[in-house]
C-alpha cells in the first residue's frame, strides 16, 4: 500500500500516542473537522490531551485505508501495529486507534 498524506497523518498521531501512552481518539466530525485526542479511552474525556483537529476528508481516507480490528501497516518505512475500534463518548462517536 502506498504511503499517503492521510497515513502519514495517522502515523504522526500514533507516534504521539506511543510517546505519551494511551490511544489516538478521533472524534466524530463537527463543522468539517475531527478533533484528535490522545489518552486512555476507558477514562473520562477531560483526562485526554487535545492534539488539534484534522479535516474530515483526511479521516475518511484513514478509515478507508484501515479496518476495524487489527492492522499491520508500513507507513513511511516504519511498521505500525494497532487496533481500530469504535467508541461513544458523551454525545459523540469516535474511532480509537490503540497500539497492538
Amino acid at each position: 500500500m502506498p504511503t499517503t498524506e492521510s497515513l502519514l497523518t495517522l502515523a504522526a498521531y500514533l507516534e504521539i500516542s506511543l510517546d505519551n501512552g494511551g490511544s489516538v481518539l478521533v472524534m466524530q466530525m463537527c463543522d468539517g473537522l475531527c478533533a484528535i485526542y490522545v489518552g486512555d479511552a476507558t477514562k473520562a474525556q477531560d483526562q485526554w490531551r487535545y492534539h488539534g483537529a484534522i479535516s474530515a476528508s483526511i479521516v475518511d481516507d484513514i478509515l478507508r485505508l484501515t479496518r476495524c480490528g487489527r492492522n499491520h501497516l508500513e507507513i513511511g518505512g516504519q511498521k505500525y501495529r494497532f487496533v481500530r475500534s469504535a467508541a461513544h463518548f458523551e454525545d459523540r462517536g469516535a474511532t480509537v486507534f490503540a497500539a497492538a
